[in-house]
């Protein structure tokens, strides 16, 4: 009797695989051989999905984009009041994994198209909170955006700063600025 033949390794693996190592071993993890290795298959099974490392750091970063800030967006856009989509736009992105966010941000130090899609991101989730916090009826268009900007620039410093930190105690001391912004 033999035995079944193992899953095949989808592209959606080799990108979940990623992220993953980007927050263990950060841009170093991302070679091929580390990725085969982590991932226990032949660099033929990476290249079957991937003709080159600068092909799947650019489907890496689109997965990026998809899984940390799209697929948020799509969850709060489902209803209610504004200000009920910006606190749970808050818990959200407070459980992401605050390593993917580090590691990303190095990779496009290290990689051009990375660095557009993260530039790209961040003009997105701004426009994003800007217009939330718009909808809230409780700030003129530029007060909307000056509030955007700050927020958005707090959670980033909060996740790239070495404050001796536990991610735990960065969630927590973010998550304080957010019920202090809230509380004017």
């Amino acid at each position: 009797m033999t035995s079944p033949a193992p899953p095949r390794f989808r592209l959606s693996d080799w990108l979940a695989l990623g992220l993953t190592a980007l927050a263990e071993q950060g841009p170093s993890g991302l070679t091929i051989e580390a990725l085969c290795r982590r991932a226990g298959k032949t660099k033929g099974s990476f290249y079957a999905h991937f003709p080159a490392t600068e092909a799947y750091l650019a489907a890496l970063a689109g997965h990026w984009r998809e899984t940390y800030t799209l697929r948020l967006m799509q969850e709060v856009d489902k209803g209610g009041a504004a200000q009920d989509r910006l606190i749970a736009l808050d818990r959200m992105a407070l459980a992401l994994d605050v390593r993917v966010e580090q590691g990303i941000r190095r990779l496009a130090q290290l990689d051009p198209g990375v660095a557009t899609v993260c530039a790209e991101v961040d003009r997105e989730r701004i426009a994003y909170l800007e217009k939330l916090h718009g909808e809230t009826g409780h700030f003129s268009a530029d007060e909307a955006l000056a509030l955007a900007r700050v927020e958005y620039a707090a959670f980033i410093g909060f996740q790239q700063l070495d404050l001796g930190l536990s991610p735990q105690e960065l969630h927590d001391c973010y998550g304080a600025f957010m019920r202090l912004l809230r509380s004017q």
